[in-house]
């Protein structure tokens, strides 16, 4: 069962993440292709023939690089596909987060499988889906937490402490002695199922102490994606930065263009209505230098300058130093891209919303640089639904898009369901009525017989006693089921829509997997249609 959902019903009218589905022409105004073009594709393509890609280089180190992380067969056979002068590629990336990072890592991977299938039986030659690792990322506090929800709904953060103030990249970072103890909590936490302990042998053969961030998470993106051929490549390694070296040679020697051309072109996407998502400064390279904290390189009239290190190097210099020891230089993130696509000849980038945001910043890059930016391509965007969650979803007659909308808000619109607001009124209205019938009757009964006035008294009381004692009741009750109403919709918006945002964006793939296997990606994939405008729920299976 599929819930689909309206993009229009989660974004806002006007946003470039909209427009990029929509087609607005002011988006469209901004970069070289649109993505539902019916010749996009192939247009794309026909820019690409007769360019010059050292393919057998790239895919010997492709090779040796998913050998380590544990690929199999069907990958390797992709990377032997990419020595095909005719081949081309499907790519996007992600953070090397913790036990794999939020769900849309996963999302991401799966749409870039998809569309790299749908592309070659479009366009009739191979096309390999590649994913590429952010590994010289400095930013740890993104990627060293993990977020699962427990037995009972709650959301747990998993984190593994290190110095967040070093400014290395993750490349070299080591997961260290706290790893163990934390597979151990996350152990206890997941569900114990039938398929929980090879998910976690599967994680701990991933995720070990020695190894430093991209390396755990590359070897548990083959362990999920291997058999679907999933080649992923990890940038820091110096032999692709060696491969890519006229790309950061004219980068120093013309004192960085591509930062010219991107604040020129940031200027044409403010005028379109857009606010950027990168802000440039003027004077600086988009190369940083690591060694091994990363510092930035301003741009002298005479040469160039680390900026916190105060260190002076003239243009010859610099130019040699690259040359010499390019692992001390790195990408920032308007240079990266260009760096990925001097090393392959890239059909579709996928893109997440942000991401999407700042590649409509380098289309003059990509001209300047003389690389032809590849069409932008919106990840498909999922929930997983799991079969408690869907009952909890019919038994309040609600719809996936409500809770997406209003997150942990729909608590108050279920309990005003099931609590009817009148009656307390009616219980107040009867017991009025009762106190000026026996008003009423107590004046009759005193006319009789004035030796009955007490009798009548004691009876008249215990009514009102039998009113107030319901009254006690009722609200007991109806306080008991608010909770339980409560605690149901508590559990329903941290399964949908934890922390007020899409589930993708919080939650890791772990408890879906402890619970229902690998299966589940599969189910995923059958459900995503990556040219469909829409956010869909996928009610799994189990």
């Amino acid at each position: 069962m599929i819930h689909a959902i309206a993009l229009r019903d989660l974004f806002p009218a006007g946003s470039l993440f909209l427009d990029c589905w929509e087609g607005s022409s002011r988006f469209r105004s901004l970069v070289p292709r649109w993505f539902r073009d019916p010749g996009a594709f192939a247009e794309q393509r026909d820019a690409l023939v007769g360019r010059a890609y050292d393919r057998k280089a790239v895919a010997s180190i492709l090779q040796e690089q998913n050998l380590l992380f544990g690929a199999g067969s069907a990958v390797m056979a992709n990377i032997q596909r990419l020595a095909d002068p005719r081949s081309l590629v499907v790519i996007g990336g992600q953070q090397a987060g913790l036990f794999g990072g939020p769900l849309y890592t996963v999302h991401k991977a799966l749409t870039i499988l998809s569309l790299a299938e749908r592309m070659e039986s479009h366009l009739g030659q191979p096309v390999i889906p590649v994913f590429w690792i952010a590994s010289e990322d400095s930013d740890l506090a993104e990627v060293d937490k993990a977020v699962v929800a427990d037995s009972d709904g709650r959301l747990r953060e998993l984190r593994l402490a290190g110095d967040e103030t070093a400014k290395v990249p993750v490349s070299l970072v080591k997961l260290g002695s706290g790893l163990p103890p934390l597979l151990d909590e996350l152990a206890e936490v997941l569900p114990q199922t039938e398929f929980a302990s090879d998910i976690l042998e599967s994680l701990r053969l991933s995720y070990s102490p020695e190894k430093a961030y991209p390396q755990a998470f590359g070897a548990w993106m083959a362990a999920l994606f291997s058999g679907r051929g999933l080649v992923i490549i990890d940038p820091s390694d110096v032999r692709l930065k060696r491969i890519a070296m006229p790309l950061f040679q004219k980068e120093v020697a013309g004192k960085s263009p591509v930062s010219r051309a991107v604040i020129e072109q940031t200027k044409l996407l403010s005028g379109a209505g857009y606010a950027p998502q990168i802000e440039l400064r003027e004077g600086m390279l988009t190369l940083f230098h690591q060694a091994p904290a990363r510092e930035a390189i301003a741009i002298q009239d005479r040469g160039f300058t680390l900026r916190s290190a105060g260190r002076a190097f003239s243009n010859g210099d610099l130019e040699a130093l690259l040359a010499e020891k390019p692992e001390q230089f790195t990408p920032n993130a308007v240079l990266r891209p260009l760096y990925q696509d001097s090393l392959f000849p890239t059909l579709a980038v996928v893109l997440g919303p942000s991401e999407i945001a700042y590649f409509c910043q380098l289309p003059l890059a990509y001209q300047g640089m003389n690389i032809p930016m590849p069409v932008i391509f919106p990840r498909s965007s999922l929930t997983l639904v799991e079969p408690r969650v869907q009952r909890l979803l019919s038994k309040f007659d609600l719809s996936l898009a409500a809770v997406l909308s209003r997150g942990e808000r729909i608590i108050d619109d279920i309990v005003r369901k099931g609590i009817p607001p009148a009656l307390l009124d009616q219980l107040s209205s009867g017991r009025e009525q009762a106190v000026g019938t026996w008003d009423s009757l107590s004046q009759s009964i005193h006319r009789l017989d004035p030796t009955l006035d007490r009798t009548a008294q004691i009876a008249a009381g215990r009514t009102l006693r039998q009113f107030e004692f319901m009254e006690k009741k009722i609200l007991q009750a109806a306080r008991r089921k608010e909770e339980t109403l409560r605690a149901q919709t508590r559990r329903l918006a941290a399964a949908l829509a934890p922390r007020g945002g899409l589930q993708e964006r919080t939650l890791t793939a772990l408890p879906f997997l402890a619970r229902y296997g690998r299966p589940v990606l599969g189910q995923a994939a059958a459900a995503i249609d990556p040219f469909a405008p829409e956010h869909r729920g996928v009610v799994i299976d189990g």
